[in-house]
């Protein structure tokens, strides 16, 4: 009523909007309300990115117009002096006292700064104002950045002032893994180097680009010498917390940066943000592109088990682990070391790398996990016909981008047609009562899901094929913080995730 600003979700029965709820003592501890209605623009991003191909593909302009409205207020007034948004992993707006909230609060700053795969709508906000997203692109790194010389850098940011000159640093590099002060998890890594690589094409300064490909390049650099396997970190901490796990066993072989994968990004999310800048940059982001498929390859020679369709977790070496190798209490959880199922993230990574390359391992790959996951044989090659599985029930929106992707690099209808079939399967599945869901029986809508983006790309293909929509590079949203008595907790588990006791009412949405 008061602003532009989006409440996160909203519960379908009720129509009241999701709310972030703390015990007396905690909210005391962290200093925020004991019930917070969560307007966490970072788990809009996907939203905004609806609302605009909504308007692309309409031409009614009410959509975007919303979509940059909640922006410029969030540019306005929820912003530090520094250049930072109050959103992220650990912070987020309560749009009762319409004051910033999270986990972490310094001082008078709520929350910690994290963004995690998230892969923020930039076009949109540069539209809105560049010289904010200029500065928050800016202060992102400054406040995440811990070494320079080295890349050393933390998923967790402060909010200090930027200097004037935020891009002239000497960089060394030198050998990875290093023993850091932070964490440099690839999550985060990839939102950093994405914000810079997307700043370069959007206001043509070289040197955030320069710095994109530093840091994507430590990942690079990382990798095992023999099968070309990385881990989601270049950095360990001293003393490491995974060596005195698994020391005894493994000596100095187990660490953040010689285990693959723990955290489900390089191989997934990572890949495909790497192989999207491509497509955004052109011959300018060529590297990003190669070290993706490099990436992809290794792991689909040394982790993947076509057998099942999933992927062991794995060291650099190509040593195989398993929930038996967990021998002591620690960091790291024995569900961790299982077998991964390849999933339809996984489909869409491995179909953009065969567009992008037309590499017969990407194909192989793709082909794999599209039979793992019930679409069939996509065909022993780009050319042959596929014997596709036309009553597939898969439902996920990135299988969807996938076959969107192969459709594109084949131009074969069939994968056009079993797309339309998973676009009817992702309605039945999610779609309900004016809604979209995570299931028929779940309680709460999130705006920020895929789904309807999906949809609109799929729309796209199919009645305007020459439309510009939205850059989509894998993003997701999450809101990570202590809730209801209990520790850390994600909205989408507890908000999103929650069932209802009843049957749906069958009630159109306001």
């Amino acid at each position: 009523v008061r602003t532009p600003l989006f409440a996160d979700g909203v519960n379908v029965d009720t129509r009241e909007p999701a709310v972030w709820e703390l015990p007396g003592e905690q909210a005391e501890k962290w200093k925020m309300p004991r019930r917070s209605v969560l307007s966490n623009l970072a788990s809009q991003q996907n939203l905004f990115r609806v609302f605009v191909s909504l308007t692309i593909l309409t031409g009614d302009a009410k959509y975007r117009q919303a979509a940059a409205d909640a922006t410029r207020y969030a540019f306005e007034h929820l912003r530090h002096e520094c250049g930072l948004l109050f959103w992220g992993g650990h912070a987020a707006m309560d749009l009762v006292t319409d004051q910033p909230i999270g986990e972490g609060r310094t001082g008078d700053v709520a929350g910690r700064h994290e963004l995690k795969s998230h892969y923020p709508f930039y076009e949109l906000m540069w539209e809105v104002d560049p010289d904010a997203t200029r500065r928050f692109i800016e202060s992102f790194w400054h406040n995440h950045i811990l070494r320079w010389d080295i890349l050393d850098m933390n998923r967790h940011g402060t909010y200090h002032p930027v200097p004037a000159t935020p891009w002239d640093h000497e960089y060394v590099g030198g050998p990875v893994p290093f023993a850091g002060n932070g964490l440099t998890f690839m999550n985060t890594g990839s939102d950093l180097f994405y914000a810079a690589a997307v700043l370069r094409e959007l206001n043509g300064d070289a040197r955030p680009l320069l710095w994109a490909k530093r840091l994507a390049g430590r990942y690079a650099d990382a990798r095992h010498p023999k099968t070309g396997l990385g881990a989601d970190n270049y950095s360990t901490l001293t003393p490491d917390r995974m060596t005195r796990q698994f020391g005894p066993e493994f000596g100095d072989r187990f660490t953040e940066a010689t285990v693959t994968s723990l955290y489900g990004n390089r191989y997934s999310r990572a890949a495909i943000c790497r192989m999207k800048l491509f497509e955004r940059l052109g011959p300018a982001g060529e590297e990003f592109k190669r070290w993706a498929v490099e990436d992809l390859a290794a792991y689909a020679i040394h982790a993947y088990d076509p057998a099942d369709n999933c992927f062991w977790a794995t060291l650099i070496d190509g040593t195989r682990l398993s929930p038996s190798d967990r021998k002591r209490d620690g960091y790291v959880e024995s569900r961790w070391l299982e077998k991964r199922p390849a999933t339809g993230i996984h489909f869409w990574a491995y179909a953009l790398a065969y567009k992008l390359t037309g590499d017969e391992l990407m194909w192989t790959m793709t082909r794999n996990i599209g039979r793992g996951t019930r679409l069939g044989d996509i065909g022993p090659d780009g050319k042959a016909a596929p014997k596709l599985n036309a009553a597939t029930d898969n439902a996920e929106p990135e299988v969807l981008f996938g076959l969107l992707e192969m459709y594109q690099a084949t131009k074969r209808n069939e994968y056009l047609g079993l797309a339309r079939r998973v676009s009817d399967n992702l309605l039945t599945k999610e779609f309900h009562g004016g809604w979209f869901v995570a299931g028929r029986d779940h309680l709460f809508c999130k705006f920020d899901t895929i789904a309807p983006l999906a949809l609109l790309y799929m729309h796209s293909a199919l009645h305007k094929p020459s439309a510009r929509l939205p850059m989509y590079a894998a993003g997701r949203s999450f809101f990570h913080c202590p809730f209801e008595g209990k520790g850390r907790t994600y909205d989408n588990d507890v908000i999103y995730g929650r069932l209802r006791q009843a049957p749906l009412r069958s009630v159109p949405p306001r």
